[in-house]
């Protein structure tokens, strides 16, 4: 007889706590460097909240020319998403540059510079149950190279466990690059994968994954060598995160293939990324001291 499968075993992503100063803790970033991510709790009040929902608003009225949703057979609720719009939506621009995000994101990524990669809008309505996002690291999608690339995840509502993201602790810690997933078909093969190493069997292996509930306002923040996951929404109400994607000194682009969103042709290869469509935001000339 077989030996029984072992169940991932659930714990918690570490969290902290806000106020109104803007300080990050220091053992947030050491939480973000041992498990891969962390969560800053309170990060964000009611009115930058709806700054961003009057983004999504204007976005899905036809002010992002990227909105894709999407209605699964089976499914009551269709989920939408939606990329790189900062440029063209101004509830998107104003959070991202007005907000205290970068400063937040920028005392955590141990770095001279903090530049805008991109941005993404990612709704689940209520019961949209096959919604399921697989396991994977956002790295393998991008065409670039350097450590120092994190996603700022805000949730725009109240987020329970059954609907939460889940990550593999530690999982950015060797810099493996994994075979990117195809969302629509995981089972099929992704067109601008960077290399066929498969990802490891997560479910299965007994390996710890984390998981973080969080309140409207919460946010998370991720390497993007981490392996991460999320479940449809099968719950009466909607799930709904605006992220913010940043690089750091170390980054330079490699010209992969990649998805439009992640890609400019002025830039050549091996230099920073840093231009009109990925510009700085935080440098040593905007230096406004380092969070304790």
């Amino acid at each position: 007889m077989p030996p029984a499968l072992q169940k991932p075993v659930l714990g918690q992503v570490c969290s902290f706590t806000l106020d109104s100063s803007d300080m990050v803790p220091s053992d947030a970033a050491k939480a973000l460097n041992g498990d891969g991510v962390v969560c800053l709790r309170r990060a964000f009040d009611d009115s930058w909240l709806s700054t961003i929902e009057t983004g999504i608003a204007d976005a899905v009225g036809g002010a992002s020319t990227d909105v894709d949703v999407v209605h699964r057979d089976g499914d009551e609720g269709s989920f939408s998403f939606s990329s790189g719009a900062w440029n063209s939506v101004q509830g998107f621009r104003s959070f991202i540059f007005d907000s205290r995000l970068p400063d937040l994101v920028w005392s955590l990524l141990n770095s001279t510079e903090l530049v805008l990669f991109y941005d993404f809008l990612l709704i689940k309505e209520a019961r949209s149950d096959t919604a399921s996002t697989p396991w994977h690291q956002d790295h393998s999608y991008y065409p670039i190279d350097g450590v120092k690339v994190v996603n700022s995840w805000v949730a725009l509502d109240d987020i329970p466990v059954e609907s939460a993201l889940r990550f593999l602790a530690g999982s950015h810690y060797a810099k493996t690059l994994y075979r990117a997933v195809d969302f629509d078909d995981p089972e099929a093969d992704y067109r601008h994968a960077r290399t066929e190493l498969p990802l490891p069997q997560i479910e299965t292996d007994g390996s710890e994954v984390l998981v973080a509930p969080l309140k409207a306002g919460d946010m998370l923040v991720w390497w993007s060598y981490t392996l991460h996951c999320a479940p449809g929404n099968r719950l009466p109400s909607r799930r709904a995160a605006f992220s913010v994607n940043w690089v750091g000194d170390d980054v330079v682009y490699n010209g992969k293939p990649a998805l439009d969103t992640y890609c400019e042709s002025s830039l050549q290869i091996g230099e920073p990324i840093i231009c009109d469509k990925f510009p700085l935001v935080r440098g040593p000339e905007m230096a406004m001291g380092r969070h304790e």
